[in-house]
């Protein structure tokens, strides 16, 4: 009867320091405030999440950079997006060079800004571009090797 005891007490013990385990933790990681362009859809989820961390300002950085006037698709649904939701949009000449009297025409992506504004709006419902909300954009210009104008940066900007 005292071994009967024993071993009952001994699994009561045992099966009293069982825990369940901890859950994980569903956080996601805050995005990096600065990213490497690539036309890819992947940059779009990269760029919503460096856009929702609330940073003050999130940097684009382009690999290959492109001219003003063959501004990747991807980054004109984003500016054009912004500028649909009251955004303002800026552009700073490189460096020691004057400002053109008009640097919108620069800009394939501004003039027309893929002003399909109805598939903006498809693509806002799909994609969800609440982040870009209440933002503001430099897009910086300078010159590569062959001294042609390229973009070299877009810095999203919160008021």
């Amino acid at each position: 009867m005292n071994k009967f005891l024993t071993v009952l007490a001994l699994l009561t013990l045992v099966a009293g320091c069982q825990t369940s385990p901890p859950k994980p933790e569903q956080r996601t990681e805050p995005g990096p405030t600065t990213l490497q362009f690539i036309d890819l859809e992947g940059f779009d989820t990269d760029l919503k999440r460096a856009l929702a961390t609330g940073s003050k300002e999130v940097t684009v950085n382009f690999i290959a950079r492109p001219s003003p006037n063959k501004t990747p698709e991807r980054l004109q649904k984003w500016v054009a997006k912004m500028r649909e939701t009251g955004g303002t949009v800026e552009i700073e000449s490189p460096p020691n060079e004057l400002a053109p009297k008009n640097p919108f025409a620069l800009f394939g992506l501004i003039g027309s800004l893929w002003s399909g504004t109805t598939a903006v709006k498809e693509m806002s419902k799909a994609f969800g571009f609440d982040a870009i909300k209440g933002r503001n954009a430099i897009i910086r210009l300078e010159r590569n090797a062959k001294q042609e104008l390229v973009i070299g940066q877009v810095v999203f900007i919160a008021p």
